[in-house]
């Protein structure tokens, strides 16, 4: 939470530069992010957590946005927060984005860790899907 903070007051109190049609690039870094965290964060509904730890009431979720990666809501709000700075132009938004990146990476290993614990079929659906990005299959 105290990173997104930092993130709210960096696009509020810093000075904006100006990109012309650099600031253009933030639509669809937006419209991804929406694509992501929307059908994301319903199939998690009331039982979305902030902590790395499985919610066992939710089992294992394999459909939807993440029957292609296995963290769509960490990438949505990756894109999200880049979105916004560039759409701000606020470079050191750009900055905090990169650091909120770098947090959930390190989020996403140690919940991963824990899905491998509680759910054996983990092991499979990381080969079949990218922790960020799609991973496409030669048939």
């Amino acid at each position: 939470m105290a990173l997104f903070a930092v993130y709210a007051v960096v696009l509020y109190a810093t000075p904006a530069s100006h990109w012309g049609v650099w600031r253009w690039g933030s639509v669809p870094l937006l419209a991804i992010s929406a694509v992501l965290l929307m059908p994301a964060l319903l199939s998690h509904g009331r039982k979305l957590t902030p902590l790395p730890e499985p919610n066992p009431q939710l089992g294992l979720i394999q459909h939807g946005v993440y029957a292609y990666v296995r963290h769509p809501i960490y990438l949505g709000l990756i894109l999200l927060k880049v979105g916004l700075a560039i759409l701000f132009q606020k470079g050191w938004g750009l900055a905090v984005s990169g650091v909120l990146a770098l947090f959930f990476q390190l989020k996403a290993r140690e919940e991963e860790r824990r899905l491998l614990a509680r759910y054996p079929e983990y092991t499979e659906y990381q080969q079949r899907t990218g922790r960020f990005l799609p991973r496409w299959h030669k048939r």
